[in-house]
């Protein structure tokens, strides 16, 4: 690897320490090296030129502004767990040093993980954007359902009253999909899954969708002002009429990762069973 970028939230303190420690180390190597202190939704100004893999000091929000940036041209990612779950992370603090050795000799497997595409029409403008965890359609600040109907590839799916619709991809599944009783798919799965926010008077469960596949969201203009939500940071609130239309995105973040692929049933014991 001839240059390394290191991505690092300024808190909490030891992030920092070992943003300057890796720095140090790899420098020594002859790695040309790159580092930024970042938010996780704040732009990555140093990742102009390419980059053989970037290193993120922070939690999973750090790790998903990290992953949307790099979209564009796959640059690698080796997460490391400075927040309170770590789904996305790679390595623990400590184990830092003691690894790095072997990814710097290339003695890894990328994990290469499916991406979101979307754009919302309202209030007479278009937004476009990507997401690796979900794209969420939710109620306003005023506690009203929203009427949503749902096409999946221009054909009629449902009609659906609730507090917003999830559409995730497997990386998002565990997160708020998961929290709306929406099922785990395994991290390599490239489809999506749209779940229902609460629906009101009707049993409408997730629906697990083809890569291919194409999911519009119409809101009608009787419905009550509503946000829509990348990733949980990329937010457009809006009212009146609406669509969002989501696809699977041609592009993937890809994770570097040495644990064995079936770590990925432990990382579910241990995080979302407290084990």
């Amino acid at each position: 690897m001839q240059r390394i970028g290191i991505v690092y939230r300024e808190h909490p303190p030891a992030a920092v320490e070992l943003a300057t420690t890796l720095e140090g180390t790899l420098a020594r190597q002859g790695i040309a090296i790159w580092k930024q202190a970042v938010e996780r939704d704040h732009e990555i100004a140093a990742h102009s030129a390419p980059s053989d893999m970037i290193i993120v000091l922070g939690g999973d929000g750090t790790i998903l502004s990290v992953a949307r940036q790099c979209a564009g041209d796959a640059t690698p990612i080796l997460g490391v767990n400075f927040g309170h779950v770590g789904f996305l992370a790679e390595l623990e603090p400590d184990e830092v040093l003691r690894e790095l050795p072997f990814y710097l000799r290339n003695d890894y497997w990328v994990d290469e993980r499916t991406m979101l595409t979307g754009s919302l029409h309202a209030n007479g403008q278009q937004q476009t954007f990507l997401a690796l965890n979900d794209i969420v359609v939710a109620r306003g600040p005023e506690p009203r359902v929203i009427r949503f109907t749902i096409r999946v590839d221009e054909a009629f799916y449902a009609s659906v009253t609730a507090d917003g619709m999830i559409v995730a991809t497997a990386t998002g599944s565990t997160a708020y999909n998961l929290a709306a009783n929406g099922p785990i798919l395994y991290p390599s799965v490239h489809g999506m899954v749209v779940t229902p926010i609460a629906p009101h008077l009707a049993v409408d469960p997730p629906l697990v969708l083809d890569p291919a596949a194409r999911v519009e969201l119409e809101l009608t203009g009787n419905s009550s002002a509503a946000v829509l939500a990348a990733d949980g940071q990329l937010i457009w609130p809006f009212d009146g009429d609406a669509t969002v239309t989501i696809t699977t995105s041609p592009h993937v973040t890809r994770f570097l990762r040495r644990r064995p692929r079936n770590h990925f049933y432990q990382v579910l014991t241990e995080k979302l069973r407290g084990r």
